[in-house]
């Protein structure tokens, strides 16, 4: 395999990588640069578009002179611009290193998952949805998590990103899950059931903050980790705090922030039962008194 490496404006990225893939380069990957700046709501990022970013495109075979030909003409640039090297396929591909959790769990490959006893791991092949493992509010989640025995309840995991959530809780005993997510994610999450030899999740695409009701079924849990605001929102919109024999495990709050929610659930009889920190991200655990 090969990487082609090329600078060029951030504003004009999602338009060339359209034009890329419409020519056949199915397999790009650059990072947004961003600033970093902090609200009452906690952490913003804001996308700096004036300014310029590394494209990296993927190719399997590399015929030198006639891709350059081709990819000089397609991006507009000087020859000169393009970095080529030639990458290991299997390094590629192992993006991630093992996360090792709390209470002996690891959060690890398709490609290492013999090198552990399958009674303590989660596969993982997060393909670019948040909840690698590596975040703080995921592993803090993650360690209430498997620390319960989810046999014959009901779970709802909402912003699931990955589904690594409710991997974690089908491997705990879960009878029915159901994820959320603003985004398109049912091929990964049921591609991580498989990975780790649970049953199918339920895939659920919503703005669960615009979609009023839609969440009509009660569920003995409710995980939702997305951030202090959204979290608070989606509370509301769904009407969530009237499910009264519902445990709620929050995170991506921060320690700034997270008495809002605490608040938000005290006024309607919820109490908080569990707390952890790491560093400024706090997570919590709110059951009806």
């Amino acid at each position: 395999m090969f990487e082609i490496t090329v600078r060029l404006p951030t504003k004009k990225i999602d338009r060339i990588i359209t034009h890329l893939y419409q020519k056949g380069y199915h397999q790009t990957f650059y990072e947004v640069p961003l600033d970093v700046v902090t609200d009452a709501n906690g952490y913003a990022f804001v996308e700096k578009r004036n300014e310029t970013t590394e494209l990296n495109i993927y190719i399997n075979n590399y015929f030198e002179a006639k891709e350059r030909r081709k990819l000089v003409e397609l991006l507009a640039i000087d020859e000169s611009s393009l970095v080529v090297k030639e990458v290991n396929e299997r390094n590629y591909q192992l993006t991630f290193d093992d996360i090792f959790l709390e209470n002996g769990w690891v959060i690890t490959t398709p490609d290492r998952r013999n090198d552990y006893h399958k009674e303590k791991r989660i596969v993982l092949d997060s393909q670019g949805n948040f909840g690698t493992g590596y975040h703080e509010t995921t592993k803090d989640c993650l360690y209430f998590i498997l620390k319960h025995d989810f046999t014959g309840l009901g779970v709802a995991d909402i912003g699931a990103g990955s589904g690594v959530l409710s991997v974690a809780a089908a491997i705990k005993g879960a009878e029915l899950i159901d994820t959320y997510d603003i985004q398109l994610v049912e091929r990964e999450i049921l591609y991580q059931c498989e990975l780790n030899s649970v049953k199918p999740v339920n895939v659920f695409q919503s703005d669960l903050i615009k979609n009023k009701n839609r969440i009509n079924k009660k569920y003995d849990f409710i995980f939702l980790n997305i951030g202090t605001q959204e979290n608070m929102d989606i509370l509301i919109a769904q009407r969530l705090l009237d499910c009264k024999d519902t445990t709620f495990i929050l995170s991506g709050m921060l320690e700034w922030n997270y008495n809002r929610v605490e608040t938000l659930f005290k006024d309607v009889g919820f109490l908080l039962v569990k707390k952890k920190q790491s560093n400024e991200w706090v997570t919590c655990v709110f059951k009806a008194q």
